[in-house]
C-alpha cells in the first residue's frame, strides 16, 4: 500500500483524522445547546443549517478565494474555521455571533475539504482514485468514530464544557500539521461559469441527485437520530452513533476498493438499499440493537458514496478542473445535509414522534437505489 501512499495523502490523513476527531462535537451540538440555553430543538438546529448553508453556497464562490491565497492557505486557513468555531461556541452562546460563526466555518470547510480532495487526487496514480480517496476519508471518519466515543464520556464525567475544550484540542493538533502540507503549485481555472456548465450534464445531475441523497443520512442523524438517542442519555447517544463513523471509516477504505473493483454505480446501489433496510429495522422496532444497526448502515452509506463521487471526479475531470467538479457535485451534499437537519426536526412535530421519520427516509433511500442503476453507463463521461 506504500505506494498509493503521496506524502499530501500522509499528511492530509492525519491532519484530517484529529481535525474531526474534534469536528465530531457535531454530533453532540443540538443536546449541548439545549443543555445550556433556553432554545428549542430547532432554534438549536439552525445552528448546523447555518454551517452547511454556508458551505453550500461556498462550495461554488471558492472558485474565488483558491486562485488569491492558493492551495497551502486554502487548506490552512479553512481548518482554522473549525477550531475557531468551538472557541466562538464556548465563549459565547449569542445566537447571532454563533449563526456568524457557522456562516465562516462555511467558507472554511468548502475551502479545506475541495482544495484537500483534489490534491490529494492529483498526487494519486490514474488507477487508484479510489484506492487514495478511500484511505483519505478513512482517516476522517476513524477520527470521527473515536471522537463520537472520547467526547461522548468526557461530557458525561465531566460535563458539556469538556465536550468543546476536548474537541477544540484535537482540532488545534490537526491545525498544527496542516502546516506540513505540501505546498503545491497547481494553476487551477477560476470560471464559475465552468461549475454551472458542468451541473447541466447528465452525469454531474445524476451523481449531486446521490451526494444530496446520501447527506440527508448524516443531517438525519444529527436530527432525528440524536433526538431519538437523547431521549435515553448521552452515553446511548454515543455507544449508538458511535456505528456511524466506525462503517464510515471501515466502508471508506474498503470502499475505494470496492468502486475501483465493481464500479461507481454498483457501489452506489449496494449503499442505498442496506442503509434503506437499516433505517426501516430501527423505524418499526426501535432499540439499542436495532439503532446501532442504523447508525451502521448510515455510515456505509457515508462511506461508500463520497469515495465513489471523489473517483468519478479523478475518472472524469483533468487536474486544473478538478476543484471546479468538486463544487459542482459536492454542493448538493451539503444542501443535503442542510435539508435533512431541517426535515428531520419539522417531521418530528408532525409525526409527533422520531419513529415515523425512520421510515420515510428509509424509503427516500430505497428510491436512490433502484435509481442508482442509471449512471452504470454514463461512468466514462468526461466533465
Amino acid at each position: 500500500m506504500e505506494k498509493y501512499l503521496s506524502r499530501d495523502l500522509k499528511v492530509l490523513s492525519i491532519a484530517f483524522f484529529f481535525m474531526f476527531l474534534g469536528s465530531s462535537f457535531q454530533q453532540f451540538l443540538i443536546p449541548y445547546l439545549q443543555g445550556t440555553t433556553s432554545w428549542g430543538a430547532m432554534k438549536c438546529s439552525g445552528i448546523l443549517m447555518m454551517v452547511y448553508a454556508s458551505f453550500l453556497v461556498w462550495r461554488v464562490l471558492v472558485v474565488y478565494s483558491i486562485p488569491f491565497l492558493g492551495d497551502y492557505l486554502s487548506i490552512l486557513l479553512g481548518s482554522v474555521t473549525y477550531t475557531g468555531f468551538v472557541a466562538v461556541l464556548y465563549l459565547s452562546k449569542q445566537y447571532p455571533i454563533l449563526m456568524l460563526a457557522a456562516f465562516v466555518w462555511g467558507w472554511g470547510a468548502a475551502s479545506m475539504w475541495i482544495v484537500s480532495s483534489t490534491q490529494v487526487l492529483d498526487a494519486a496514480r490514474e488507477s487508484k482514485y479510489g484506492m487514495a480517496s478511500g484511505i483519505f476519508y478513512a482517516a476522517t471518519h476513524a477520527g470521527f468514530a473515536l471522537g463520537v466515543l472520547i467526547l461522548g464520556r468526557m461530557g458525561q464525567r465531566f460535563g458539556n464544557g469538556a465536550i468543546l475544550l476536548t474537541a477544540m484540542s484535537a482540532m488545534f493538533i490537526g491545525n498544527l500539521v496542516m502546516i506540513l502540507v505540501p505546498k503545491r503549485r497547481v494553476k487551477r481555472e477560476n470560471d464559475i461559469k465552468i461549475i454551472f456548465s458542468m451541473m447541466k450534464t447528465s452525469k454531474v445531475r445524476i451523481v449531486g441527485f446521490f451526494l444530496f441523497a446520501s447527506s440527508l443520512g448524516f443531517g438525519f442523524l444529527l436530527g432525528s437520530f440524536t433526538g431519538m438517542a437523547k431521549e435515553h442519555n448521552m452515553v446511548y447517544l454515543a455507544n449508538s452513533a458511535f456505528f456511524f463513523p466506525l462503517a464510515r471509516f471501515v466502508l471508506s477504505f474498503s470502499g475505494g476498493l470496492i468502486s475501483d473493483k465493481l464500479g461507481r454505480a454498483m457501489t452506489l446501489f449496494l449503499s442505498f438499499i442496506i442503509s434503506a433496510l437499516g433505517l426501516l429495522i430501527a423505524g418499526l422496532w426501535s432499540n439499542i440493537i436495532t439503532m446501532a444497526f442504523s447508525a451502521f448502515s448510515l455510515g456505509l452509506q457515508g462511506g461508500l458514496v463520497p469515495v465513489a463521487a471523489n473517483a468519478i471526479i479523478g475518472d472524469s475531470a483533468t487536474p486544473e478542473r478538478r476543484h471546479l467538479a468538486f463544487g459542482a457535485l459536492f454542493v448538493w451534499r451539503d444542501l443535503g445535509v442542510a435539508f435533512s437537519v431541517f426535515l428531520s426536526q419539522y417531521l418530528r412535530v408532525i409525526f409527533g414522534g422520531f419513529k415515523p421519520t425512520f421510515l420515510v427516509f428509509a424509503g427516500i433511500f430505497a428510491l436512490c437505489g433502484l435509481l442508482s442503476i442509471i449512471l452504470v453507463k454514463r461512468e466514462t463521461e468526461v466533465l
